[in-house]
Parts: C-alpha cells; structure tokens; sequence
C-alpha cells in the first residue's frame, strides 16, 4: 500500500504533473463560473487579518487563519497557498504588496484557479501573472537545476510534494525570501511560523517537513 501512496511524488514526472495542473486550469476557464460576489466577501474578511500580517512584517504566514475567505469552492484557508505565495514574493521585492490579497484572488478565479480551486492553482499561472506586472521569472521543473536557479533570482516561489512518500500529505507552495544569501520559507505550516534563514537552498528544503519534501516546479523572480 505504501507504493501507492509514493506512486506519484517518486514515479510521475514534475513535467507531467505541471500539465496537469494546466489542463485543469484550461477546462476552469471554458467553464465561465462567476465568483464575483466573493470579492465583496474577501475585502470585508481581509481587514481582520492586517493585524496578523503587520505582526509578520508584511507576510502572510498564518493560511490556516484564513477559512473566512472563499477562493472558488473552497476557501483560503485550504488552497490559498500559491496566491499567498504570490503576495509575499511581491512583497518580498517591493516593499509594499503588488496588489490587495482579495483582489489576487479575484484575478486567479478567472484565469489559474484548477478544480473549482480545491486543487488550488497553476503554478504556471502564477509566472504568468507575475510576468503580466512586470516581473522577470524564470520556472523550472527540472529538480538539479534548482540550486541554481535559486542562487540566481531573489526571490522564489517553490511548489513541492509536503512527503516524497506519501501523495496523501498533498502539494503546498511557498515564497522564499533571501537576505545576505541567506533563504527563508514563509508560510510553510501555514500557522505564522517560517523556516530559516538557511545558507542554501538545498538546506533549506532539508529543513521542511523532517526532510520528506520533494521538489516540483521553482519560479525564480526579479524585478524587471
């Protein structure tokens, strides 16, 4: 049984898993749901977590607060994560958030969201959306090329299996900062914790979830 769970993150490519997320994102648009009404909702909802996200320097780092927040047909708090991968490495960058978390989400329930956003969103859609704003990104799904990649670009976006053995414990992606070459995973536990500084990336990745975290897609950005 424990080959089953381990099928995916060991056996199925990256490549393979990044165009899947695609089809879904594709098939999410021809279906045309409107979720105009939860922009409303989230505006409303986000003023109760400034607090938070002042105390954490301007980084989002508490997902697991967020339940008061739809996104699709299921909410910030379950697959919100890439979006506030989004918004932390703008922030990372500019000092100051690219643009208000409710209307992030706005813009990914149109054109990212996959599987009504139970399955989150497409890390494609993400470097589409920063390329859109300005940014230069680089994405790679290629694991060796990693270290590289991220020793390149000040701030990353990493989409990784939470345990290379067990596809139950799902994908999580997260924003990494770096200051003084030094890295650091914002959002990881979703609970206002981060992981870090680390003096590498590959340490840093050792350093989530007791080892068990697999690599799947990086975003390298800069501004432009």
């Amino acid at each position: 049984m424990n080959f089953l769970f381990a099928f995916i993150p060991r056996r199925i490519s990256n490549k393979t898993v990044i165009a899947f997320y695609e089809l879904l994102r594709k098939i999410q648009k021809f279906q045309k749901a409107s979720w105009r009404e939860h922009l409303f909702i989230n505006q409303k909802a986000f003023s109760g977590h400034l607090n938070a996200i002042s105390k954490n320097k301007g980084y989002i780092e508490d997902q697991n607060s967020y339940t008061d927040m739809p996104y699709g047909k299921a909410t910030m708090q379950y697959s919100g994560c890439e979006i506030f991968a989004v918004y932390n490495a703008a922030y990372s960058l500019l000092a100051h958030p690219l643009m208000d978390l409710p209307e992030l989400i706005s813009f990914f329930e149109k054109d990212g969201m996959a599987l009504g956003g139970k399955f989150g969103t497409s890390p494609k859609a993400l470097r589409d959306f920063l390329e859109s704003k300005g940014f230069t990104t680089f994405f790679s799904t290629m694991e060796k090329d990693f270290d590289t990649l991220a020793a390149a670009y000040p701030s990353l976006i990493f989409t990784m299996y939470n345990d290379k053995n067990d596809i139950r414990k799902e994908i999580h992606t997260i924003h990494i900062s770096k200051s003084n070459d030094q890295y650091t995973a914002h959002n990881v536990y979703c609970n206002g914790t981060t992981v870090g500084p680390c003096p590498s990336f590959q340490e840093l990745i050792k350093s989530i979830n007791y080892g068990k975290a697999k690599g799947i897609s990086l975003i390298g950005i800069r501004k432009s």
